[in-house]
């Protein structure tokens, strides 16, 4: 606080001789007739409030560009695994960080030099988990190459998954009935169906989002393979019958006879049983189909009641086009 200004003292000091009546001083000191008062200082105005500098608001999750040096991959490929891991995240954002996660690791594939620099600088948190995807993702590959791409797409209907939280019980349940562990049955349900997004036939003619053929399910399983809690229950049990918990691989080779498919699943389901909230990325993934007109991007609310041509389809569609063929 500013209080009153103080008026100055003035202090006149006056030396005067003796002198006689009637005579003028030797020295004459005028005295003023009245002190001029100071004009107050007025108080001064209060300083300006300064305006906090407002934070930016992050750019949307889902229109961020994609990475293009290995260091910068590294810092995002960090940040979206670290908030899917996170708990204090909740289900719709770390859906969003998985789809963008999803497309960092097609990144790293196109760039694969960059893998080294880029495995190096990650988090302690994440490395485990990012390694281990990038080893499912490369043995699913190579299993998908060492067949003919397919000149069609397939007769699929495309739909949202059941909540995360819905199908982590339904895993856990089949858990307690068979023993096979939670997160095997995840990373199957992942590799099969992208978590039950694909409704239709494979190529083996196998069903449902866990892909029995008809014929399995009949001799080992009940209820609907179509039925998602079904499916899952299903799986446990056609695992256990093959020796599983025990012995996994073995498991699983018989449920996909390829040592591919069942290296790729076990480096999923390590990922998941590491740490559990890893499962929220993968949930989030969306359905690429490798197609001998390049890898396509398919559609949400795709549906083909028939296998049409993939590059009669890409015309009428040709944003879904992710890569053309390698060879072209």
């Amino acid at each position: 606080m500013i209080g009153k200004p103080l008026l100055p003292l003035l202090l006149v000091i006056v030396l005067a001789g003796c002198a006689a009546a009637g005579e003028r001083p030797a020295f004459d000191a005028t005295l003023p007739t009245a002190v001029p008062t100071p004009t107050p200082t007025a108080n001064p105005a209060p300083l300006p409030t300064p305006t906090p500098t407002p934070t930016p608001t992050p750019e949307p999750i889902a229109v961020r560009s994609m990475p293009t040096t290995a260091g910068d991959l590294t810092a995002a490929l960090t940040e979206a695994e670290e908030a899917i891991r996170d708990p204090a995240v909740d289900d719709a954002t770390a859906t969003e960080w998985g789809r963008r996660q999803q497309r960092l690791y097609s990144v790293l594939a196109e760039n694969p030099d960059w893998e080294a620099d880029v495995l190096a600088g990650l988090s302690d948190e994440v490395r485990f988990g990012v390694q281990q995807t990038l080893a499912a993702r490369r043995s699913l590959t190579s299993l998908v190459k060492s067949e003919t791409l397919a000149e069609t797409l397939p007769a699929w209907r495309l739909r949202e998954p059941l909540p995360a939280a819905e199908l982590i019980g339904y895993y856990r349940e089949a858990e307690a009935q068979t023993g096979i562990p939670w997160h095997y049955l995840a990373a199957i349900n992942f590799v099969e169906t992208r978590m039950g997004r694909i409704e239709g036939l494979s190529t083996a003619s196998a069903t449902g989002p866990m892909q029995f053929l008809p014929s399995t399910w009949a001799e080992c399983c009940e209820g609907d393979p179509t039925v998602d809690r079904d499916a899952i229950i299903g799986a446990g049990v056609y695992l256990n019958r093959s020796g599983g918990p025990e012995d996994m691989q073995t498991a699983l080779y018989r449920y996909n006879n390829s040592d591919s498919y069942v290296d790729g699943v076990t480096a999923y389901a390590e990922v998941i049983a590491d740490n559990e909230l890893a499962y929220r990325g993968y949930h989030a993934w969306r359905v690429y189909f490798l197609s001998a007109a390049g890898l396509i991007l398919m559609p949400s609310d795709y549906y083909e009641p028939e296998p049409v041509p993939a590059e009669e389809w890409l015309a009428d569609h040709p944003d879904a086009l992710v890569a053309p063929p390698e060879d072209s």
